[in-house]
């Protein structure tokens, strides 16, 4: 996007910027374009400040323009915007160009912006990194795995849309089918959808489900419709997540509450967790009677037939043999089951904790 030879990526755009366009949507789309470099394939090159907006007052050529043109902000509080007109030997027949923009002060970005702009390219460049899939090592394998789907004469004007898939080879990412980036440079929020990935579990990369940014925290996708909304001037990264063939996890107990040799009241206590499904469907069993986290049982040891009794919320049991079973469910079907057994103790009484 930039280089170190002509203007910097930041002067340019001031040129090409309407120039009432608020300083916020002038860091936005600069930061489109360093995502593309930041997220394409191979070594990516950054012109020094880039990502701290940096500027040449807009000198093309300032090998010989020393420090007051040159020089890095590491404070953030400066970035050589407004420097005054640079050196004449390349720049002059520019300078009446130049000067309104230089001395507009609306065109001078604040810290703050500057603070923004730093912190979204390491939010990018760790996006880079979490994947193996944005750092192919074959010009075979990018043949093989990159794609661009806003093609031909009916798409999306500025619109990027690229996949890099992990469907194809050997598995690059262990949590990811794929990963779809939408460059958005314009300025609206566009619309796009990929039909085959109705029914696709595709989430907003959490990189960026947690960004500084909240405008990219908004962009999303519909598994019902297969349709990406990507604000105005935004880079979203999705991951196509692997198929879900992991069952929930379970913790489940007895919590003894007072024991003695055939006999006890223990509380029923169990949990769900899974990586995908936040919300897991959890049933639990004691020997078939349904209960619930947090529930009291008395259980008494008995060679009779089963029976059991519900006495204000406690329930009592009569049975020779006792197991409590905790099944849970994901959202895909994915299904665990537990047993445990209560823990009676060999001789006299043993207490933890008080039964109200």
């Amino acid at each position: 996007a930039s280089a170190h030879d002509n203007q910097t990526l930041f002067d340019v755009g001031q040129y090409h910027h309407p120039v009432d366009t608020p300083m916020d949507d002038r860091v936005r789309g600069q930061n489109v374009a360093m995502d593309v470099t930041a997220l394409s394939q191979g070594v990516p090159f950054f012109h020094a400040g880039v990502d701290m907006l940096r500027s040449k007052s807009f000198d093309r050529d300032s090998f010989n323009s020393g420090d007051w043109f040159n020089s890095l902000d590491f404070t953030y509080a400066t970035t050589n915007w407004g420097n005054g007109v640079p050196v004449a030997e390349k720049n002059e027949a520019e300078w009446e160009l130049m000067k309104p923009y230089l001395a507009n002060p609306d065109l001078a970005p604040a810290m703050g912006d500057v603070e923004a702009s730093v912190a979204h390219l390491r939010e990018i460049l760790e996006v880079r990194k979490s994947s193996a899939l944005f750092r192919l090592q074959t010009e075979q394998d990018i043949v093989n795995r990159v794609a661009f789907h806003n093609t031909g004469p009916d798409q999306l004007p500025g619109l990027i849309v690229m996949s890099i898939s992990d469907t194809v080879g050997d598995d690059l990412d262990a949590e990811a089918d794929g990963m779809w980036t939408l460059f958005n440079p314009t300025d609206d929020d566009v619309a796009f959808t990929v039909a085959d990935l109705i029914g696709t579990d595709v989430v907003l990369h959490p990189v960026l489900a947690g960004s500084v940014d909240p405008v990219v925290q908004t962009a999303s996708f519909d598994e019902a419709s297969g349709e990406f909304l990507v604000p105005a001037r935004t880079t979203a990264v999705f991951v196509q997540l692997e198929p879900d063939t992991t069952a929930p996890e379970i913790d489940a107990e007895l919590v003894p509450l007072e024991v003695m040799r055939r006999t006890g009241r223990f509380e029923v206590g169990y949990s769900c967790t899974d990586d995908r499904d936040p919300d897991p469907v959890a049933v639990a069993e004691l020997n078939g009677i349904e209960v619930e986290d947090g529930t009291r049982v008395f259980l008494i040891t008995t060679q009779h037939k089963q029976r059991h009794r519900w006495v204000k919320g406690v329930l009592f049991v009569w049975a020779p043999t006792f197991e409590l079973t905790v099944t849970c469910t994901d959202e895909t079907g994915n299904t665990a089951t537990v047993t445990v057994e209560p823990e009676f103790r060999s001789r006299g009484p043993w207490h933890e904790g008080v039964l109200e």
